[in-house]
């Protein structure tokens, strides 16, 4: 028995914002978000829009693209980085909104690993009969996290078309280096059992090393902290993240092949065997260096990135970038892809799918 795809979908917020449009609210510039990151734009979401919306948005379309009804999904998995909610996660709010009915629901918090440790959870779970449809879906709302104040957002949304504050500006400024990274959305896929043992997911590699928990971190607005949230917290700015741009990139760009060639090799492959590498979309620096380290001469072709209309949308990186993919009639019967990714805790990993 083997595990497939058989149906996927997305949710992606209305309002687009341009490299261009954040060179009006911070101190950059198209060319300098580009050279450093390839993204070219990105999504925001609406004010009481959360990452659970979406990724209701998300499962629906895919349970739709499946041909299946809501009620035949007895098992969903969530992945986010930014939960609607302290508590619970959002894997409830997902059921309700997408009308699941009382079935199991996971959080899972791998961050931008997230979608990958729900495929092989997933997978597990349908491999011993727990499950028989399963829901998948990484869903992201960044926009409540960036350090844009009143007047950046009123310029941004179209609420006015004045200058920002010297003190937003100046603000928006200082977080320039990750902040025009991320963008806002959700991607779905259901699975389900397959006779065939030889299509579908054949095996995967998970890690984590926690000695790289500060690659990327928010130290606070958490529970070592006595209250878990205060004044001199957010003062500090210590609710917004921190990341170690460098060693986040050398760390990234050798462990996600390493993966890779680990779960190939563990079934008697190699990397030039796979048709697709799905990589987690950080940066398109980072899937260049990885292109190279495969050494595949269509590295382009076999190693894709859609990080220039997305950002960084962290849990739902995958998902979107197998839509995107879809949609370009690029995936085929027959091909053997590997999806990677690399998320702060570190989590980081491979697996290997045969399309059926």
């Amino acid at each position: 028995m083997g595990t497939v795809i058989v149906g996927s979908g997305t949710a992606l917020p209305e309002l687009e914002v341009s490299n261009d449009q954040l060179a009006e609210v911070m101190d950059t510039s198209d060319e300098w978000i580009r050279s450093r990151s390839g993204v070219h734009m990105r999504r925001y979401s609406d004010p009481g829009t959360g990452s659970a919306t979406l990724g209701a948005q998300a499962v629906l379309a895919a349970i739709a693209d499946a041909g299946i009804s809501p009620d035949e999904v007895d098992l969903l998995i969530s992945a986010t980085m930014t939960p609607d909610l302290l508590a619970p996660g959002n894997a409830p709010l997902i059921q309700h909104q997408a009308n699941l009915g009382p079935i199991a629901a996971f959080d899972i918090r791998q961050q931008c690993a997230g979608f990958l440790y729900g495929l092989e959870l997933a997978d597990a779970m349908l491999s011993s009969g727990r499950a028989t449809t399963a829901v998948v879906v990484g869903a992201e709302a960044h926009a409540g996290y960036l350090p844009f104040g009143p007047s950046v957002w009123g310029r941004l949304r179209g609420e006015h078309a004045n200058p920002v504050s010297d003190a937003d500006y100046q603000q928006a400024t200082k977080y320039r280096a990750w902040s025009v990274l991320f963008g806002d959305g959700a991607g779905a896929m259901v699975l389900r059992r397959d006779p065939d043992p030889t299509r579908g997911f054949l095996g995967g590699r998970l890690f984590s090393d926690g000695s790289l928990f500060d690659l990327i971190w928010v130290e606070g607005v958490g529970f070592r902290h006595q209250p878990y949230v205060d004044q001199t917290q957010l003062d500090a700015e210590m609710h917004l993240p921190s990341m170690n741009g460098m060693e986040l990139f050398r760390q990234a760009v050798r462990l996600m092949p390493d993966s890779v060639a680990a779960v190939a090799d563990e079934h008697g492959l190699r990397v030039n065997d796979l048709d697709l590498v799905l990589a987690h979309q950080a940066n398109e620096r980072i899937i260049a260096a990885m292109r190279k380290q495969f050494g595949f001469d269509d590295g382009e072709d076999r190693v894709p990135c859609n990080i220039a209309h997305h950002g960084n949308t962290t849990a739902a990186t995958l998902p979107l970038l197998y839509q995107d993919l879809r949609d370009e009639s690029r995936i085929v019967p027959g091909q053997l892809l590997s999806f990677t990714a690399f998320g702060a805790g570190a989590h980081w990993g491979a697996n290997l799918y045969r399309v059926p």
